[in-house]
C-alpha cells in the first residue's frame, strides 16, 4: 500500500474547509469502470464517514448530520475530496482517506490532521486593546471609589443653620 502523506489543515468552529485526498490517475487503474473506492475515515480508533465510489455512488456511515459533501465530477481525475461544513469541536483530529480496489484490497492512502486555526495578528490586536480599555477603565473606578471613601462627610445641618442665623439677623434688624 502506498503512503501518499500527511496534510495539515487549519479551520475555525463553525467555518466550513475542504479536507484534500488526491491520488494520482496511475492508481486508478486505465480502465475507470474498476471497483475502485475512496473510504474517508475519522480519529483512532478509526470511525469510518463515508465510501466514494469512482463511479459516483457515495455511502455514508456518519455524515455528521448531513454536513458533508462530495463532488462526484472529481473523482475521475483522482479527487476524493469532501467539504466539512459547520465544523465542530469533535471534527477536529486525524483523518484518512484510503483508496481501494475491490475488497479490503488498499491500494494507497493519504492522511489529513484538522486543527484550528491561530488567532491572526489583527484579532490579536482588538483582543489587546479591549483588554487595556477595561484595565484602564477598571484602574479609573478604583480610584474614583478610592478618593469618595477618603473624603470627609459634609455636616449639611451646618449649612442649614448657619442660613436660618443670617435670615434672623436680617429680619430682627427691622428690614
Amino acid at each position: 500500500m502506498q503512503y501518499v502523506g500527511i496534510i495539515n489543515v487549519t479551520t475555525d468552529l463553525q467555518s466550513d474547509v475542504l479536507l484534500p485526498c488526491n491520488f494520482e490517475a496511475t492508481l486508478l487503474g486505465s480502465k475507470k469502470t474498476a471497483d475502485i473506492e475512496a473510504v474517508w475515515s475519522h480519529s483512532t480508533p478509526a470511525e469510518n464517514l463515508v465510501e466514494i465510489k469512482l463511479q459516483g455512488e457515495v455511502s455514508f456511515w456518519n455524515n455528521r448530520d448531513k454536513r458533508i459533501k462530495t463532488f462526484p465530477k472529481l473523482l475521475e481525475s483522482g479527487n476524493f475530496s469532501i467539504l466539512l461544513r459547520n465544523v465542530q469541536q469533535s471534527d477536529l483530529g486525524f483523518y484518512r482517506c484510503k483508496l481501494h480496489e475491490g475488497i479490503n484490497c488498499s491500494i494507497a492512502y493519504q492522511e489529513v490532521q484538522l486543527g484550528l486555526a491561530a488567532v491572526s495578528e489583527y484579532q490579536k490586536t482588538i483582543i489587546a486593546g479591549a483588554s487595556g480599555g477595561a484595565a484602564v477603565l477598571l484602574l479609573f473606578t478604583v480610584c474614583v471609589c478610592y478618593i469618595a471613601s477618603k473624603r470627609p462627610a459634609i455636616d449639611y445641618s451646618l449649612y442649614t443653620t448657619v442660613s436660618y442665623t443670617v435670615l434672623d439677623n436680617y429680619y430682627r434688624d427691622g428690614v
